[in-house]
């Protein structure tokens, strides 16, 4: 792409492609996997260029909002719908890690429900079958 372009502003290309460098970083797995599945699309086949996806990682400085110029307000946009957004189900659930702290406390609390659970499971359980033993096998009175 030529950057001197007079068809576009100053720094337009330089950070439309640090945007897609930010948006589609190609060495995370899943982004390049559903990359190529939108490339193998048949309604995307001629629509999706190849290269959008960049192999450059980019440098904390260069992620600071307050870098983005042109693209600042949708940037600014899809990080206020991914933050208001909740996970839906279990496998989502595992994998938000945006915040840590809730994640933890969050799997906490469900592996001590289902611990307790188990536990006066097996309590009750052994109890009844005690109950049962006593009551066709009552001790001897004294």
């Amino acid at each position: 792409m030529n950057r001197d372009n007079p068809l576009f502003p100053p720094g337009f290309v330089d950070e439309t492609l640090r945007t897609l460098a930010l948006l589609l970083p190609r060495r995370d797995t899943t982004v390049s996997k559903w990359f190529r599945k939108q490339q193998g699309l048949e309604e995307l086949r001629n629509r999706v260029d190849s290269e959008a996806a960049s192999e450059r990682r980019l440098k904390a400085v260069e992620r600071q909002i307050s870098k983005f110029v042109f693209w600042h307000d949708r940037l600014v946009i899809l990080k206020q719908a991914f933050d208001e957004s909740q996970p839906k189900n279990l496998r989502q659930w595992w994998n938000d890690k945006r915040n840590p702290v809730q994640w933890y406390n969050f799997w906490f609390a469900v592996a001590l429900i289902v611990g307790l659970t188990v536990f006066f499971g097996i309590a009750s359980t052994v109890e009844g079958a005690i109950q049962v033993y006593k009551a066709y096998h009552p001790s001897p009175s004294p």
